[in-house]
This record gives structure tokens, C-alpha cells and sequence, in this order.
């Protein structure tokens, strides 16, 4: 039973208008501003420093995490179904499944639309001339994902900047979970997150800031991977904690 509701779960958190339209969205977000300002760069290096991190949409970035699946308690709240679902299963195991189901949905959202424009960064410029000779890079050859380009391959720097979209997607879109279970508005896990995020912009120092993480250029790809765990872990701490004070009594 645990096991075939974990896979269901999972399935209909990628499985909804909102998983798409939050890949699309950041996508089109994305590809935009590599049209606009890296494409014919040259570098492959430069366009995926410049489209993650430069352009600016890391602003706007945790709109989309809590698209996919973190409002789904919200309607099952409202109309009474978690009690169905806890009446043939613990608290505990339903929070648990909840929040690895709204981890993965955020992170695919945030994960697949980096895969592809790193991808595409990489095909349509010229790694061949980037690896030539520091001048070609076209970006300052001491930022950390630049480094780990060039020391161990751009496949790498591709694989580490997806890891660290991942994880904040994860971790944004169990802060949407986490407003939803303590105040079950359907609106609430959408704009609460946004808000707090810019707060955090704007408050946060540089190596601690949620946009200087996601990038990993300033504040160093280990630093932001641990980072970015502390605030997975924090907020699906929160989630379960609002799942015992809002389902305790079901």
C-alpha cells in the first residue's frame, strides 16, 4: 500500500498542468535570455555562466517550483479527502510520501529547463574554442563552474549546475508545501514562497543569498550543494511538523 501510493503520488505530481506549465514557463524564461544575450557568443562557458546567473531571472526563479505539486494538499484539505488517504495510512507515511513528491516536482521543474539550455549552450557554440585558450571563454576564468569546466570537463559543469537547480526546485517547492500544510490556501503556497525568497534576496549576504546557491559561481558549487540541502531538509522539517498540527486529529 505504501509503496503503490508513493508511485501514484509521484506520478501525479509530474502528471499536472502545473509540472508543465512550470517547465515551460522557466523555460521559455530561459531560452529568452540565452536567444537575447549568449547565443553566437562562441562559448559555451559564457552562455551558461551568463544565462544562469547574469541575466537576471534567478529573481523570478522560485515562482515556478511550487507549480507542480506543492498546492495539492490544499484541495485535499478543503474537501476532506486526506481523511480517506489517512484512514488507510499513518500520518507520518502520508507526509513523508507528500514530501518526496513535492521535492521531485520541484526539482524536475527547476532541473529539466537547465538540462536543456546547458545542453543547448553546449551544442550550438564551440567548446573547441573555448578550450583553446582563456581570451575564448569570454567569462573570467576563476569562477568556480568555469574551474570545474575546464579542470574536469564542461560535462561535469553541466551536471553540477543541474544538481543545484534540482536542489533548490526541491527546496522551494517544499517551502510552498510547508505554507500549505500550516495554512491551507490555495494561493498561499504560490505567493508566500516568492515573497520570502525576496526577502531573502534582499537581506541575505552574498555567499548566503538563495540566487548566489542556485549558481554556484560566487559562493562555490560544495558550499551551495550544502546549502541548498539545509534549506531541503529545514523546510520538509517545517512541512512535516505543519502535517502533525494540521491532520493530528484526523
Amino acid at each position: 500500500m505504501y509503496m503503490k501510493f508513493l508511485w501514484t503520488d509521484i506520478k501525479r505530481s509530474f502528471a499536472n498542468w502545473g509540472f508543465l506549465a512550470g517547465c515551460l514557463g522557466l523555460g521559455a524564461l530561459i531560452a529568452y535570455n540565452f536567444v537575447t544575450e549568449s547565443l553566437h557568443s562562441g562559448s559555451p562557458y559564457y552562455a551558461i555562466v551568463n544565462i544562469l546567473a547574469a541575466s537576471g531571472f534567478t529573481v523570478f526563479l522560485p515562482v515556478f517550483p511550487v507549480l507542480g505539486y506543492a498546492s495539492r494538499f490544499c484541495g485535499e484539505y478543503e474537501s476532506g479527502y486526506y481523511r480517506l488517504i489517512l484512514a488507510r495510512m499513518k500520518l507520518q507515511k502520508f507526509a513523508r510520501i507528500r514530501i518526496v513528491s513535492v521535492a521531485l516536482s520541484g526539482g524536475g521543474i527547476v532541473a529539466l529547463p537547465y538540462l536543456l539550455i546547458c545542453l543547448a549552450a553546449v551544442y550550438l557554440e564551440a567548446p573547441e574554442l573555448a578550450a583553446s585558450g582563456a581570451d575564448a571563454l569570454r567569462v573570467e576564468s576563476d569562477i568556480e563552474m568555469v574551474v570545474i569546466g575546464q579542470t574536469y570537463g564542461i560535462g561535469v559543469m553541466v551536471a553540477v549546475k543541474v544538481l543545484l537547480g534540482f536542489l533548490f526546485g526541491a527546496a522551494w517547492g517544499l517551502v510552498g508545501l510547508a505554507f500549505a500544510v500550516w495554512m491551507p490556501n490555495p494561493y498561499v503556497p504560490l505567493i508566500a514562497p516568492f515573497v520570502l525568497y525576496e526577502s531573502l534576496y534582499i537581506l541575505m549576504p552574498g555567499n548566503l543569498n538563495p540566487a548566489a546557491l542556485v549558481c554556484g559561481d560566487d559562493a562555490g558549487h560544495l558550499w551551495s550543494v550544502v546549502l541548498e540541502c539545509v534549506w531541503l531538509f529545514a523546510a520538509a522539517a517545517v512541512a512535516m511538523m505543519g502535517f502533525r498540527r494540521r491532520c493530528g486529529d484526523a
